[in-house]
C-alpha cells in the first residue's frame, strides 16, 4: 500500500531555467528541501515569491519524493474575487480580472497598457489617450452615448470622437 503524506510548505526559492520549475523551501520543523518539482496545471506558469505557502506531497511517503503544489503568498494575492470569477496578477501589481458578465479588466496602475484586436472599446474615469494624444469627444463625455470616430482627409480619427 503506497503512502502520501502532506504538509505545508513555505518557499525560500525558485529555480525556473530548467524543463521544470524546482523549488526550495521548508516542511516541518528544521526540514528543508531543494530542487522540489512545482507542479502547475497546463497552461499556466508563474514565479511564486519567496514566502509563499503551498502544500509539499511526499510521494509514497518518502521525503526525497517531494512536489510542491498551490503556492500563494499573504501579500500579493488578490481578494475578494466574485464567485466564478479568475484574475491573473504578478507581485508588482499587474491584475487582470476575468469576470464573467463584467467583462475583462486589466490594471497596471500608472503604467502604460497594450491590447490589441479588431475591435476595441476604451471606457476611460477621467483622461485617455491613443499613442500619447488625448481622445477627445465631441458633444459629450464619451460615456453618455454611441460616439464614432470623426472623419479626416486621412481616414478615420484615432483620438477624436462625435456623439451620433
Amino acid at each position: 500500500m503506497s503512502r502520501t503524506n502532506l504538509f505545508r510548505t513555505e518557499l525560500t526559492g525558485v529555480d525556473d531555467t530548467g524543463e521544470q520549475q524546482l523549488g526550495s523551501g521548508y516542511g516541518y520543523a528544521g526540514e528543508e528541501f531543494d530542487k522540489a518539482p512545482i507542479v502547475r496545471q497546463h497552461g499556466f506558469t508563474s514565479h511564486a515569491p519567496k514566502g509563499s505557502h503551498g502544500i509539499g506531497i511526499a510521494g509514497s511517503g518518502e521525503r526525497g519524493l517531494v512536489a510542491f503544489l498551490g503556492l500563494e503568498h499573504q501579500d500579493y494575492r488578490q481578494k475578494n474575487v466574485p464567485e466564478g470569477g479568475s484574475v491573473v496578477y504578478d507581485a508588482t501589481g499587474n491584475v487582470s480580472r476575468y469576470l464573467g458578465d463584467d467583462g475583462i479588466w486589466h490594471d497596471a496602475g500608472d503604467r502604460a497598457q497594450r491590447m490589441s484586436g479588431k475591435t476595441l472599446e476604451l471606457a476611460a474615469q477621467e483622461q485617455a489617450s491613443f499613442g500619447g494624444k488625448k481622445v477627445t469627444y465631441l458633444g459629450g463625455n464619451g460615456k453618455d452615448g454611441i460616439y464614432a470616430p470623426v472623419m479626416t482627409a486621412s481616414g478615420p480619427s484615432r483620438s477624436v470622437f462625435a456623439k451620433l
